[in-house]
C-alpha cells in the first residue's frame, strides 16, 4: 500500500467511525449535554476532513489529525494561499 493509499484508508476509517458515533449517540438516547459533546467531535472531524481536501489542493497535508485547527489553517494552508496571492509560490 502506498503512503497516499494508507492516508486515504485512515481517513475513510475515521469517517466511518464518525458516522457510527452520530448514529449511536442518537440510538442510545443520550441527553443534551452528552449529545453536545458528540456534536463537537463530529464538527471537528468534519472540519478536519474539509481542511484535508483544501490542503490537498492548495497546501500540504503534513499535519497530524490532532493538530490545533488554527495552526493547520495558518501553517499548512494559509502560507500557500498567501504565497499564491503575492506570486511567490513554493
Amino acid at each position: 500500500m502506498t503512503e497516499a493509499e494508507e492516508k486515504a484508508y485512515v481517513q475513510g476509517a475515521r469517517r466511518a467511525a464518525l458516522t457510527m458515533l452520530q448514529h449511536c449517540a442518537g440510538e442510545l438516547g443520550y441527553g443534551t449535554r452528552e449529545s453536545e459533546h458528540a456534536r463537537w467531535i463530529v464538527e471537528r472531524e468534519e472540519a478536519v476532513q474539509r481542511l484535508r481536501d483544501l490542503c490537498r489542493e492548495f497546501g500540504d497535508n503534513d499535519w497530524p489529525e490532532n493538530m490545533h485547527l488554527g495552526d493547520v489553517i495558518d501553517k499548512h494552508l494559509g502560507e500557500y494561499l498567501r504565497d499564491a496571492k503575492t506570486g511567490r509560490g513554493r
